[in-house]
């Protein structure tokens, strides 16, 4: 049996199963939007992550009271700075759109450093809010523009690994090259190895929204029969994108980013 049969069957995941149904309109290509739409809530969390902490460094980087007002009304509208009692550690207390609320402690917050980070909050951002996610990384920051990220996590469908090279280019937008795994908690497992094959180029709209605009992102999707299938995908403009499904089934469709600050 095969993973389009796993899923269509509903045992993997229960969730898994209402995507596809969501998805049945893709037809053969459903299965690889389905992977994409979960590699992909991984990719953007690290995203949001990595903008977050790129911002603060913004914050660090200054040295009167003045400044770091000037940065926190520029970039933290809806976030909440917050010192903790251990030297060169922070805590972000953000509250994003739709109400949801995310925290990001940040140790050993010296600019250059490597930081110690652990993000909690929803897993997507249309999580019930018992869904929470838990990412652990470690921030090479020591390169200006471009930041080095190992990760670990997991939410209540996926324990992950990722590591991530992170480019913030002078304009404003954000380039992702990297790779990981998500493994589900369930059983029979999924598991969903993703690698980069282009940088994942996210353009800012706004001071809050990115949008995906290039890039290639290669998965392969290995179920209980130990036969892995791979979904290509490629950004083909403004949150577009093409679905490769096993270099068969091939589909263009629209994808909303989630990396909404």
């Amino acid at each position: 049996m095969n993973l389009k049969q796993i899923i269509a069957a509903g045992i993997l995941l229960m969730s898994l199963a209402a995507c596809v149904e969501e998805r049945s309109n893709q037809g053969e290509t459903a299965p690889g939007w389905v992977a994409f739409e979960y590699t992909s809530a991984l990719v953007e969390r690290c995203g949001i992550t990595a903008e977050y902490l790129h911002r603060f460094d913004r914050y660090l980087e200054q040295n009167t009271s003045s400044g770091r007002d000037s940065v926190d009304r520029l970039y933290f509208s809806n976030v909440k700075i917050q010192r903790d009692q251990e030297p060169n550690a922070w805590t972000l207390r953000l509250k994003e759109r739709y109400g949801n609320e995310r925290t990001i402690t940040i140790r050993n917050a010296v600019r250059g450093g490597m930081w110690e980070v652990v993000g909690e909050g929803l897993a997507t951002k249309f999580s019930p809010r018992s869904e929470r996610a838990v990412d652990h990384f470690r921030v090479n920051t020591g390169k200006s523009g471009t930041w080095y990220m190992e990760h670990i996590g997991r939410d209540r469908e996926f324990a992950d690994s990722s590591a991530w090279t992170v480019q913030f280019v002078s304009d404003g937008s954000l380039q992702l090259v990297g790779n990981g795994v998500r493994t589900s908690l369930a059983v029979p497992t999924l598991r969903l190895d993703f690698k980069t094959d282009l940088p994942l180029s996210y353009t800012l709209r706004n001071t809050s929204t990115f949008t995906l605009v290039d890039g290639q992102l290669r998965i392969i999707a290995t179920g209980p029969n130990g036969l892995p299938e791979t979904t290509a995908v490629t950004a083909i403009g403004s949150d577009r994108i093409r679905i490769n499904y096993n270099n068969k089934h091939s589909a263009e469709g629209n994808w909303n980013s989630a990396i909404e600050l």
